[in-house]
């Protein structure tokens, strides 16, 4: 009989689970849930308490301490604030700091001797037929039970990649809020180039130059504009408010945030996919949770399935990896295009001031000028941003998290 016992182990947790939920009567279930007095109130959603962590405070400086807990966001401690502070990753280590000290097999040990029975009764069955059915049944149950199989391993290998996933999404985000400030800002001065171009229709207007049509039209430009912009703030507000809590900051809570650092230029030339590839795959969360999943398998089709899923996790993290280096290439060339474009801006921005010094330029003039010097200055800021996430995501893959397939 082939590793009757691990199987056995295995099984008894999910057989037990299906017997007592079947067995369990409803009017028991019911008084699980209901108090005495017949009031049934649903429980209090547990909240998180605002700054507080799981970790003890020996583990870090009284200096780190205070840097966390102050009411300053910073680019360079988001992985900290994540960790400490999140309430999904706090919910993670609260369960697993649970679940690292049991023993599964002294679980499912309690309830293996009626599976045991199954096994029993196939190794003596007086004929072919209820030899095959009940080691079918058996067979099946292995497979469930393989299926649904998770150690305190696994599982930690899955929490430490939601926390990646979650301090990648918190750069993100960082990332947006700044992005959104310069958005707003390109917005604000078309704004104002509307605003010129409505007053000139009004002029126009009064010296017959002008339809009242043409005054409306533009009159409505400038009303969109307003929209525009409103709907963007509404926009920066959401996203602030979501990095608020997703760092342990209540929704309506104002942090002073700093500035995001600029990309390290000097670094792109060094990077080389095909020599980090190795490394993205050896630290891979799926590869990992695979690797340690196949150590648990009894099922040959669920070994060869895994086998296959496993290859598959080898060869997305590696693409992944290429995919985000190339990424890396094509927004640096495009943040250089807009380097290049901004500087023709500021030189017609340049000439357009000396011009409307000496009066061969008016100031609608002006303000179309500058109006495209603030949009091309603030395509070389996002694109700057966009290369610092795209520098980011390849050392996220190269740190075993897959971010595009």
């Amino acid at each position: 009989m082939k590793n009757i016992t691990k199987k056995i182990t295995k099984l008894s947790a999910v057989l037990t689970a299906s017997i007592l939920s079947a067995s369990l009567p409803l009017t028991a279930m019911a008084a699980q849930n209901s108090p005495d007095d017949n009031t049934y109130q649903p429980k209090d959603v547990q909240t998180v308490d605002y700054k507080k962590s799981l970790t003890p405070e020996f583990a870090y400086s009284a200096e780190k301490w205070a840097s966390l807990r102050d009411n300053i966001m910073e680019y360079g401690e988001l992985a900290d604030l994540v960790h400490e502070y999140n309430p999904t990753v706090t919910s993670n280590r609260s369960t697993y700091k649970d679940q690292k000290n049991k023993n599964l097999n002294d679980i499912y040990d309690d309830y293996m001797k009626d599976i045991d029975d199954i096994w029993d009764q196939a190794d003596s069955a007086d004929n072919d037929i209820t030899w095959a059915s009940l080691r079918y049944s058996a067979g099946l149950l292995t497979k469930q039970a393989d299926n649904n199989y998770e150690d305190a391993d696994m599982e930690k290998i899955q929490y430490d990649q939601q926390e990646a996933k979650l301090v990648y999404q918190a750069q993100e985000m960082m990332v947006s809020l700044k992005q959104s400030a310069y958005n707003l800002e390109n917005l604000q001065s078309t704004r104002e180039l509307l605003q010129k171009q409505y007053e000139a229709a009004q002029a126009q207007l009064s010296v017959g130059m002008a339809t009242q049509t043409d005054v409306l039209t533009a009159l409505k430009r400038v009303q969109d504009q307003d929209s525009a912009i409103l709907t963007a703030q509404k926009s920066q507000e959401n996203v602030h408010r979501n990095l608020c809590l997703m760092l342990g900051w209540s929704a309506d809570a104002q942090p002073e945030i700093k500035e995001v650092p600029q990309p390290d230029l000097s670094r792109i030339d060094t990077l080389d996919p095909n020599a980090d590839a190795q490394t993205a795959i050896d630290n891979n969360y799926d590869v990992k949770y695979y690797t340690k999943k196949a150590g648990n398998l009894d099922s040959q089709d669920l070994i060869e399935s895994n086998q296959a899923t496993l290859a598959n996790a080898k060869d997305t993290a590696v693409r992944s990896l290429k995919t985000q280096y190339n990424t890396v290439l094509t927004t640096r060339d495009a943040l250089n295009a807009a380097k290049a474009q901004l500087q023709v801006a500021e030189a017609n921005l340049n000439i357009a001031q000396a011009n409307l010094a000496v009066g061969s330029q008016t100031s609608l003039q002006y303000q179309s000028t500058l109006n495209t010097y603030t949009a091309a200055k603030n395509d070389v800021n996002t694109k700057q941003l966009q290369l610092l996430l795209a520098l980011e995501a390849y050392d996220w893959n190269v740190k075993g998290l897959t971010t595009s397939n």
